[in-house]
């Protein structure tokens, strides 16, 4: 199985108010073949302004407060959960295999233990629920009210604080952009 390569631009170590931020997304689709950098392609594509239309990557940036779209991908860390293309771009609703979701959760705390954020954003809730486990959902320690953000622990004893918010076609703006400011914020 081919395996996307995140996103982590220069910008990444400066982040955002000094915060490392990585963002996740769901999957990839494509009537091309899939190849290991199909995840840098796409953001060099998104910044350039040869993908103008993915509203995905159009949305998020304004929920940090980015209207310069290449600023703000220039300066977060990037991946989608499933590690490989769930189909053609028609089949874009495809939650990824069983195989491809497995091969998912070691990579989520793979990249965690490797680029050390201190914030992950995941912006698909079917991705979220197929996430590894973080302490909350392990029963290690409680939800934190009102935002009910999670922690993962990294091999380096680090600690991200994530949350799972809807994809952006299926969110109000307002909504996620209070969720992202108070976990900013935390």
């Amino acid at each position: 199985m081919v395996e996307h390569k995140e996103w982590c631009p220069a910008g990444y170590k400066g982040g955002i108010s000094g915060q490392r931020i990585a963002i996740a997304g769901h999957s990839h689709t494509s009537d091309d073949p899939d190849h290991s950098g199909m995840t840098e392609d796409c953001l060099k594509k998104v910044i350039s302004g040869e993908y103008p239309d993915i509203q995905f990557f159009n949305r998020v940036p304004g929920y940090f407060g980015y209207d310069d779209r290449a600023a703000f991908w220039n300066s977060v860390l990037f991946f989608n959960f499933v590690p490989s293309f769930v189909g053609a771009r028609s089949e874009w609703a495809n939650n990824g295999t069983k195989e491809q979701n497995d091969a998912g959760r070691v990579r989520v705390q793979r990249i965690l233990d490797e680029h050390q954020p201190d914030k992950l954003f995941v912006f698909t809730k079917k991705g979220w629920d197929q996430f590894p486990p973080t302490l909350e959902r392990q029963k290690a320690r409680p939800l934190v009210e009102p935002l009910n953000w999670h922690s993962y622990p990294t091999a380096s004893g680090h600690e991200v604080k994530a949350i799972g918010l809807p994809h952006p076609d299926r969110a109000k703006k307002a909504t996620q952009i209070e969720k992202v400011t108070a976990l900013m914020a935390s």
